[in-house]
């Protein structure tokens, strides 16, 4: 299930990884897209706070990894990949990347099509495009078969039709 997000500002931006958070489950992967400043930075910097991890969300580029540590005891950690610098599937398999993937923490990678054969079908793709402002941002987020529902609460999230917690 696909749908489209328009946000018009980087707080917005937050928001809706702040919400996307909510719906996500340990072991889920969000394979990130889009260009250099469309905001995969900003979203995710939003999904750690709405999981409430340690630690400020940057961009990992020369680390290709941070991992968040939860605040609270048995909620999902945070791994934030940033597959720039790969060179693909291959190379993030060889540093054992995929390994940290498939934890039961919750994954976030930067340029993910770069390294998506190395990673399951039931990834969520997320691609962020510039809009037609300096703030604007078109997010496409296309959850897997069988994650119809969470498609339908981030929706219903986002349009303000819910509001209850995790």
């Amino acid at each position: 299930m696909t749908f489209t997000v328009v946000t018009h500002s980087s707080e917005e931006t937050r928001k809706l990884g702040s919400l996307l958070a909510r719906v996500l489950r340990p072991g889920d992967v969000v394979l990130m897209t889009g260009h250099l400043g469309a905001g995969k930075t900003c979203l995710a910097g939003g999904a750690a706070e709405g999981l409430r991890v340690k630690g400020h969300v940057s961009s990992p580029t020369f680390n290709i990894l941070h991992i968040h540590e939860p605040l609270e005891k048995g909620k999902p950690a945070l791994n934030h990949f940033d597959a720039y610098r790969l060179t693909g599937a291959a190379d993030f398999i060889d540093h054992g990347f995929d390994e940290i993937a498939y934890q039961d923490g919750i994954t976030l990678i930067e340029w993910g099509d770069r390294v998506r054969h190395a990673l399951p079908g039931s990834a969520i793709e997320l691609a962020i495009e510039f809009g037609e402002t300096d703030d604007e941002r078109v997010i496409r987020l296309t959850f897997p078969e069988g994650r119809e529902s969470c498609a339908v609460r981030l929706r219903q999230m986002w349009d303000g039709k819910e509001t209850g917690g995790r």
